[in-house]
């Protein structure tokens, strides 16, 4: 995520300050553009005065992953595109495929697809896959961040999240063969269009996979009865509640801490110039004075630095896990109201075998006593009913066993895979952090010991000058 950052960054930087080189990037955008007939649109213009055409993650990424035997699908998104419209302005994506598998007819697919594009294909991955770890999409822009939609900082973060999307996704032995992931990610846009439209999502997939339920569909995961809770799903929920508060305070207190350095940064503007007004009325120690300016100088540089970078290196990436830690949750609460389902089920099959039992034995008894022509007919029609009835349910609860026997294993393996990609990305963003408090902190003292390796220079040669 670093190395994606310093890419965007130094790209940024080369087109800002080459006007040269800007241009011959616009050109080549075009004619590629041009040149992709997977993608057209009508009455649009590929014209946007904020934002301009570059790519965000290297070229090599993709290539050294298809190098390795063990990977046969690489998925990149980049290229944002400002898109002006009659009715409404949008930013599309490139999505540059490269695939080896034998499901593919090409080797390369190159499409562009909107924001609304990403949420349909995530929405029909949870219908069709409920009991799988769904990787999350970026946030929609906030009402406040709303003017700010189409500035490059928000498109450059959004689409890097869009590619960590879509490399998870692509990373996920079955999510990488849904139907609808593979028309995403090859279709043209008119057959894609076709086939979305085709295939709009339910409004409530969890509901029309367990019919056992719609008496109450409005149920909340929250309000769920489970009588034999599994230990090890217990246990996750339980520590993923704990991480997201842990992750919460860290950034809440690393964000306060950053608002007070910028303050800081303030005073330390103040202050330097006043050093420097200072040296020019003393020119006994005006070199001190300069130098400790100067340091001062590059203290707040270096502070600001840093301050500015918060949201990319800790901030930013606490907020997209924490995202994630929620999709985990929402898992966990998919699998639980099939557990309930499964429950419910069950617990009206004994109910219904323990009144036929009943009736039975209340059958026989009037056989043996004395014969009662009224209520004989009546246990009979329920006898026939319950009769009927109890095999249907054994069905029923068969399938829902089946069900929750494969939630249970699909959410198993995925939670093994997620914890380890959780501990690679929560050391990345700690480290990162780390990193950038070192790399402040490093500046800070060899500032400061110029300054005291020259006042020690200086009270050395006035030591020396005396006995001369």
């Amino acid at each position: 995520m670093e190395d994606n950052i310093q890419s965007c960054s130094a790209i940024l930087n080369v087109v800002s300050e080459n006007k040269d080189i800007n241009s011959i990037v616009k050109e080549h955008e075009r004619r590629s553009s041009l040149s992709n007939s997977n993608y057209t649109f009508d009455n649009s213009m590929v014209q946007s005065p904020s934002l301009e055409s570059f790519s965000t993650i290297p070229d090599s990424e993709i290539i050294s992953d298809l190098n390795s035997d063990d990977v046969d699908l690489c998925v990149k998104v980049d290229n944002p595109q400002k898109y002006l419209d009659t009715l409404e302005t949008y930013i599309t994506f490139r999505i540059t495929t490269k695939a080896t598998r034998s499901d593919f007819l090409e080797n390369e697919y190159v499409v562009r697809r909107r924001y609304s594009d990403f949420a349909w294909l995530r929405q029909k991955l949870v219908e069709c896959h409920p009991f799988c770890i769904i990787p999350p999409l970026p946030g929609k822009h906030s009402l406040i961040g709303q003017l700010d939609r189409y500035s490059k900082e928000f498109i450059l973060s959004r689409t890097k999240l869009l590619h960590i999307f879509m490399s998870r996704v692509t990373g996920h032995e079955i999510l990488n063969s849904n139907e609808h992931y593979k028309m995403f990610i090859t279709a043209n846009q008119m057959d894609f269009s076709t086939h979305r439209k085709h295939n709009s999502p339910k409004s409530n997939p969890t509901v029309k996979l367990y019919p056992f339920n719609n008496s109450n569909p409005s149920r909340e995961p929250s309000h769920l009865v489970i009588r034999n809770q599994q230990l090890e799903f217990e246990k996750t929920k339980d520590y993923l509640d704990v991480l997201s508060d842990k992750l919460m305070a860290v950034e809440k207190i690393s964000s306060r801490i950053n608002k007070e350095r910028h303050d800081y940064v303030t005073k330390l503007n103040e202050l330097y110039p006043a050093f420097a007004a200072w040296a020019t009325i003393e020119p006994q120690i005006v070199g001190l004075l300069q130098n400790i300016s100067t340091a001062t100088e590059k203290n707040a540089w270096a502070l600001g630095s840093m301050i500015s970078n918060y949201g990319k290196s800790m901030a930013d990436p606490i907020k997209e896990f924490l995202l994630y830690i929620d999709v985990v949750k929402e898992a966990l609460q998919r699998r639980e109201i099939c557990q309930q389902n499964y429950e419910e089920s069950f617990q009206e099959l004994i109910k219904k075998r323990t009144e036929k039992d009943q009736l039975l034995a209340n059958h026989y008894s009037q056989k043996a006593g004395a014969f009662s022509v009224w209520k004989q007919p009546t246990s009979d029609e329920k006898l026939e009913k319950l009769g009927a009835h109890i095999p249907q349910l054994v069905k029923k609860v068969e399938s829902h066993q089946d069900v929750l026997e494969c939630a249970n294993e699909s959410l198993k393996s995925d939670l093994q895979k997620w914890n380890i990609e959780k501990q690679h990305c929560l050391k990345k963003i700690l480290l990162d952090f780390a990193n950038k408090q070192i790399e402040y902190y490093e500046k800070t003292v060899s500032t400061w010991e110029n300054v005291t390796n020259e006042l020690t220079t200086q009270n050395s040669r006035k030591t020396i000058s005396p006995s001369k």
